[in-house]
């Protein structure tokens, strides 16, 4: 069944609830702006129910003469679906950052005028996002993500075919940064990305997107790559999502 559909099946019961149908509200949302190819307009907030909710969930559905075993279940299997949210938009629209556009709107105020190149594109919606805040974006991405998720099958925003190395070896002497965003975790390529980064004559920035020691890029990058400390990566950070246990940030590595 369908994610959205079964999410709505599960908790119509239970919309009465504030909690519930705040969080059905914001995944309406979420799925609205990224299906006509933007970034969040402000972060999800967190999604999954706390114990708080569970009164007056259960009582709800006593109301309705539900079983308190199902009541029970239906609680469990929820939760469940609000903390899967990110893994249904990675795999049905192919956008895996939830950086958001007020995140965006910090990052170009504090780092204006800049040329990016943007490694690992996929749709290319952060490019177009960025682009949208006046900065010049190279978009590439070598799209071997398309025989598993929905990833580079709608473009937002043109995106070059070229894998990330390629892309370094041609592009990046024409930028001031390039970022990394959702580099797969457990393949060392991103070592060798900032590794050919450093060789270039006019020192871009890395600007890498993901969890650290997470979901994203290799344990021996989180190891081996210094993070700089930057005034304005803590602020864009603020403006991340924490909607589920994926603690997804900006990092600089310089």
């Amino acid at each position: 069944m369908d994610y959205l559909l079964k999410l709505q099946q599960l908790a119509e019961p239970y919309r009465s609830n504030f909690d519930v149908e705040v969080r059905l509200l914001e995944i309406k949302r979420c799925v609205a702006e990224i299906s006509q190819g933007q970034l969040l307009s402000r972060p999800l907030p967190i999604l999954t129910l706390v114990e708080d909710c569970w009164l007056d969930f259960l009582t709800i559905g006593i109301k309705q003469q539900l079983p308190t075993v199902q009541i029970e279940q239906d609680f469990r299997d929820l939760n469940h679906l609000f903390a899967n949210f990110r893994k249904y938009l990675q795999y049905h629209f192919g956008q895996w950052t939830l950086i958001s556009q007020q995140a965006l709107a910090i990052w170009t105020k504090y780092w204006p005028h800049r040329h990016y190149l943007e490694l690992m594109a996929g749709n290319g919606v952060l490019a177009k996002g960025l682009t949208a805040y006046g900065q010049k974006v190279i978009a590439t991405d070598s799209f071997a993500w398309q025989g598993e998720n929905n990833t580079g099958r709608q473009l937002h925003f043109p995106v070059q075919d070229a894998d990330a190395l390629t892309a370094i070896k041609k592009f990046g002497s024409q930028v001031d940064a390039i970022i990394l965003s959702w580099s797969p975790d457990r393949d060392p390529i991103d070592v060798v990305i900032a590794q050919q980064i450093r060789q270039l004559p006019q020192h871009p920035d890395l600007i890498v997107i993901g969890e650290k020691f997470g979901v994203t890029n290799s344990e021996l990058f989180w190891h081996t790559q210094p993070i700089a400390f930057s005034p304005q990566v803590h602020l864009i950070n603020r403006y991340l999502p924490q909607h589920d246990l994926v603690k997804e940030q900006v990092f600089l590595i310089r």
